[in-house]
């Protein structure tokens, strides 16, 4: 059987070209601005942190690339994507669960809400989606620490195509709020531009919360 593509891929050469190296992923740390966000998130009492899940997932919605998972030697494209996460477990260990695609905010941080009590209050590793599901996106957060880079764990055979995003410590400022923030994918489906675009689209998500964070 023939692999198989979406309509009009526009990578198939370089998918094939990273598909035989060794370590097969691209990544980029920078900052983004959360002082809008996170005003917004104090005057209507908001969780910060899942407002800031749930702007990732809308940004998944806009680029298709996030989309794109290597299957089969081929890639497919799901058209919606759920929201994987790290939660503290009460012996303070990770536990790994998933928070279900949702439409609107208040779906969101109400399942969100949910998955991350019961996730905290496991003894178990996973909770929500099976190891090995690939129609989501990995997040993981480091309040403790504000960082310049970080490397995150990623599968060498196969290689694995879920994006990975981490964020860190705010640096607050009298004018802005700086968030550490890195992103890793597949370099046979994203390129600097395409991690730049998430960079670019999820900011003005931050900018503008009133936009989507209904209350």
């Amino acid at each position: 059987m023939h692999p198989r593509f979406p309509p009009n891929f526009p990578r198939q050469q370089q998918f094939e070209h990273y598909q035989d190296t060794a370590l097969p992923y691209v990544g980029i740390c920078a900052d983004l601005d959360v002082h809008h966000l996170l005003a917004y998130c104090r005057q209507h009492q908001l969780s910060a942190y899942r407002a800031i899940l749930f702007a990732c997932t809308r940004v998944t919605e806009e680029l298709t690339w996030m989309r794109w998972r290597i299957r089969d030697g081929g890639v497919v494209e799901h058209q919606q994507l759920d929201c994987a996460v790290t939660a503290m477990g009460e012996d303070q260990q990770v536990r790994f669960t998933s928070i279900p695609w949702q439409p609107d905010w208040a779906s969101f941080n109400a399942a969100a809400e949910a998955v991350l009590a019961q996730a905290s209050g496991s003894d178990q590793l996973y909770n929500g989606s099976p190891e090995g599901t690939d129609n989501l996106v990995y997040h993981s957060c480091v309040p403790w620490l504000r960082f310049t880079q970080m490397v995150q764990p990623m599968p060498m055979n196969p290689a694995c195509s879920v994006p990975r995003i981490m964020w860190g410590k705010y640096d607050v400022q009298p004018e802005r709020t700086l968030m550490p923030l890195i992103i890793q994918a597949h370099h046979g489906l994203a390129d600097g531009l395409h991690l730049a675009q998430f960079f670019q689209v999820l900011q003005s998500y931050l900018d503008a919360p009133e936009r989507w964070l209904t209350v």
